[in-house]
């Protein structure tokens, strides 16, 4: 019994290349003939681009446009910057590009403003929608490095100036440190200024000579009452002795913060130094 034939798929390619091969490149009417472009191995990548084309003189042109868009248009001629934003696939408008915050962006880098003025930037200039947004993740992510190192720094310098006031000042670190806070919360309420804000900023916290010179106007205080004060030098007396004598009942409680009579202690000096009420 005979079996039937079968199909010899490599011979039917073969065939297949043959005939294209065969197929003349135009015909008679000046045309390109169907499939032209098979007949060369190199252009199937452009098989769906190059099936638009019927006649030569559509491929000429449209390969001078594009050697005309392959200079990048100069700033300001903006027909031609128009022509490439079509040939390159760009948006046609500055609203047309999303840039969206990036993961990385910390609050103090974002701003949505700058985002619109950058897509606009973007949009004149036809970069690429999503060569922008890589632009604005590195952008993000940079920055947050760069805040990283600085609040990094900023709170070394703060250690090293709380160490070094340490060193200097010795037992009456504490001490001092109390005079400084009492005096800067008097001048405070004084003058209407938030003490509390101002002594979070970095730049005078890691400023040991900001802490000296404080030092200094809280023992100017001291020794002379602010305008409208009645103290007396005696209690003025009291409160020295209360921050610098080691025989007063009071002194050690002030000077050691876990003491059980620190806050007492605390208060005590303030209204003697300062007038505070309790």
């Amino acid at each position: 019994m005979m079996q039937p034939e079968t199909e010899d798929p490599v011979a039917e390619t073969a065939t297949e290349q043959q005939a294209t091969a065969d197929t003349p490149l135009m015909t008679a009417t000046g045309e390109f003939s169907p499939d032209w472009y098979r007949r060369f191995t190199e252009l199937e990548p452009y098989a769906a681009s190059l099936a638009k084309f019927r006649r030569p003189e559509a491929l000429a042109k449209s390969y001078a446009h594009l050697e005309r868009l392959r200079g990048y248009p100069e700033q300001g001629d903006e027909r031609r910057m128009a022509a490439f934003r079509m040939a390159m696939g760009l948006p046609d408008s500055a609203d047309a590009y999303s840039l969206p915050r990036p993961e990385a962006a910390p609050d103090e880098l974002w701003d949505p403003a700058l985002a619109k003025s950058m897509a606009q930037v973007a949009y004149e200039y036809g970069v690429p929608p999503r060569a922008m947004e890589a632009l604005c993740t590195r952008y993000a992510e940079e920055g947050r490095r760069h805040l990283e190192q600085a609040e990094q720094a900023t709170q070394a310098a703060i250690e090293a100036a709380d160490a070094g006031l340490q060193n200097e000042w010795g037992e009456e670190y504490e001490s001092n440190m109390n005079r400084i806070g009492a005096f800067l919360e008097q001048m405070g309420r004084q003058s209407g200024v938030d003490v509390e804000e101002l002594m979070q900023n970095p730049a005078l916290r890691a400023n040991p000579d900001f802490a000296k010179l404080m030092l200094a106007a809280a023992a100017l205080t001291e020794e002379a009452p602010l305008r409208g004060e009645t103290r007396s030098n005696n209690r003025r007396q009291e409160a020295q002795r209360i921050a610098r004598d080691p025989s007063h009942p009071l002194h050690e409680a002030y000077m050691r913060t876990n003491h059980p009579q620190h806050r007492y202690a605390n208060e005590q000096y303030d209204r003697l130094a300062f007038g505070r009420e309790l």
